[in-house]
Parts: C-alpha cells; sequence; structure tokens
C-alpha cells in the first residue's frame, strides 16, 4: 500500500526567488504617498483619505442612456454604411466614418452631401399665391 503524503505548514518549502531584469518600472517617488502608516496618519488628521477624494461625483439622471449593446450595434451599424459608400467618397474622409458623420450632421454641408450624392435636393419652394388685399374685394363688390 502506498503513502500519501499531504503538505503541512510543518514541511520544508522550496522557495522561488525572483529578479528583476533590466529597469525595474516601480516609481519609488510615490513610496511615501502609497505606504499604508502615512495614508493612516494622514486620515487620522484630516478625516479624509486623499486618493479616494480626487474623483469627482458626477450626479444626473441617466435613463435615456442607451444600453452599451445598443450603442455598439449603432457603431457597427455606421461603420457598415460607410463601407457600402463608393471608395472616391471615403477617400474624401480618410476612411473614417466618424470624420463622415461629423460632415454629414453639419447643416453647413447640405449643399455638398446633395452634389455627391448622398442626399436629396430639398424640394423648391412653391410660389405663394400673391395676398389678395380686403379693399380690392370691396371694391369689386360695390361694382
Amino acid at each position: 500500500m502506498t503513502k500519501i503524503k499531504f503538505k503541512t505548514a510543518y514541511d520544508e518549502r522550496n522557495r522561488q526567488g525572483f529578479q528583476t531584469k533590466g529597469d525595474s518600472l516601480t516609481q519609488q517617488h510615490f513610496a511615501k504617498e502609497a505606504d499604508i502608516k502615512n495614508i493612516i496618519k494622514k486620515h487620522d488628521r484630516t478625516g479624509i483619505i486623499s486618493h479616494v477624494a480626487r474623483g469627482v461625483a458626477h450626479y444626473g439622471d441617466y435613463s435615456e442612456v442607451n444600453e452599451y449593446r445598443e450603442a455598439l450595434d449603432m457603431v457597427n451599424s455606421a461603420e457598415k454604411s460607410f463601407g457600402e459608400l463608393p471608395a472616391e467618397i471615403r477617400k474624401m474622409f480618410g476612411n473614417d466614418a466618424g470624420e463622415f458623420f461629423e460632415f454629414a450632421t453639419d447643416p453647413k454641408n447640405a449643399e455638398k452631401m446633395v452634389q455627391l450624392g448622398l442626399a436629396e435636393a430639398p424640394p423648391s419652394p412653391v410660389p405663394a399665391e400673391p395676398a389678395v388685399v380686403e379693399e380690392t374685394k370691396e371694391k369689386e363688390k360695390a361694382e
């Protein structure tokens, strides 16, 4: 019968060493700020843990914000639509759908969008009928 040996706290450990190769990326100038003793001393004096107090809370009603999946679907759809444009037009915008979106949504570029064939021309205004002045109608009735 084979005996199974279980590890215990009293067994001899085989320690593995670690050696940094090259320059260390640890930034030693933050050593005092990161020391837990200094953080607690500062908290005891001020009542604030400084690294937590740095952030600014933003409160608001974000119920109308799209979910991540919906936003991702919108971006993918826009990229697909942009990819279907002719190569010359995509090249004009550096093959960047975001740059095209900025251009296309700017009202100043509406005429250029029509020239490129990407938007329909607005209907030409229908000439309005001349307004009939009430005095003219009264004169006609009197005659």
